[in-house]
């Protein structure tokens, strides 16, 4: 599937009472192999460094507010001869759980960021989403989630419809996290704290370009991203864990368009009033490699 929102620091409204843990915070480091552009001309890496905390402030046996801070840095080649960009991330998730009765709870998160190569508080750089999810239990160990989220993408409006639910096995060795169509997590307890996973990343943001020779009214860049890998996680202390990843990247791109060159609608994958000019050269899909440092609170 193609563009579907970057947030987040772990999804973290998702995470909310939904399972028996909250992840506070999550330092992590991507790299890839050198991709070749599609015109034969160039090579490039894709490097990113991600730091995301968030925490629960509880109001009451009933609401609890969040509150979070993420931030990435992607260093990447937009073109096979142009110099390497850096296009970055600075937002802050605010929001409230609400608990309605055992069966029923939602939340409702905003998320105001900069997307851009230059970290400047302007219009151009400037994006705000909105998440609001439901929650339903039905066991103790499984729960469904529903909810939509959207963004003012510097394309347009992006809307994008989740279906979700967590499952923990009975024996508490397969743990199941999924937040369609955009994160899916499911990992396996091998032994005593060592755990076998898989997961996808259906990530998609754009970035205003501040420094560019692409357009003389402005331009931005598209990343798309689809993301498989299989990760082994170890558990340094109760709290403290360890990823390591290798996984492949789909349908990957980080197209450039004018400024003013937009869609009507996006709607999960579909493109609504697309008729867009591409303004660069795109670099092929390939492996990617990401270690992480996760940091839990266990309920």
């Amino acid at each position: 599937m193609k563009s579907i929102f970057y947030i987040l620091f772990g999804f973290v409204a998702v995470q909310v009472w939904s399972q028996n843990y909250f992840n506070l915070g999550q330092l992590s480091y991507t790299n890839t192999p050198q991709n070749k552009f599609d015109t034969g001309r160039g090579q490039t890496q894709v490097e990113e460094l991600a730091l995301q905390f968030e925490v629960p402030i509880v109001i009451s046996e009933r609401t609890t507010l969040l509150a979070g801070f993420f931030t990435n840095q992607t260093a990447v080649k937009l073109d096979p001869h142009s110099p390497e960009t850096k296009l970055k991330v600075l937002g802050l998730g605010l929001g409230v759980h609400k608990t309605f009765n055992p069966t029923w709870s939602a939340t409702f998160m905003g998320f105001p960021k900069i997307a851009s190569d230059v970290i400047t508080l302007s219009g151009n750089n400037t994006q705000f989403a909105f998440l609001t999810l439901i929650s339903q239990t039905k066991q103790a160990n499984l729960k469904y989630r529903y909810g939509i989220y959207a963004n003012t993408e510097k394309y347009g409006l992006i809307i994008v419809p989740i279906f979700g639910l967590y499952y923990l096995s009975p024996n508490s060795r397969l743990d199941a996290n999924l937040n369609l169509p955009i994160l899916a997590d499911i990992n396996y307890l091998l032994r005593k704290n060592l755990w076998l996973g898989i997961k996808f990343d259906g990530l998609g943001t754009t970035y205003y370009l501040n420094n560019q020779a692409y357009s003389s009214s402005g331009a931005y860049a598209s990343k798309i991203s689809n993301e498989i890998s299989t990760y082994l996680r170890f558990a340094l202390t109760k709290s403290l864990y360890f990823n390591t990843k290798i996984g492949y990247a789909l349908g990957r791109s980080y197209d450039v368009y004018q400024a003013n060159d937009k869609v009507d609608l996006n709607l999960i994958a579909f493109y609504f009033g697309d008729n867009r000019t591409r303004l660069n050269d795109r670099f092929k899909d390939g492996a990617i490699f990401k270690v992480e440092l996760l940091y839990r609170l266990h309920f």
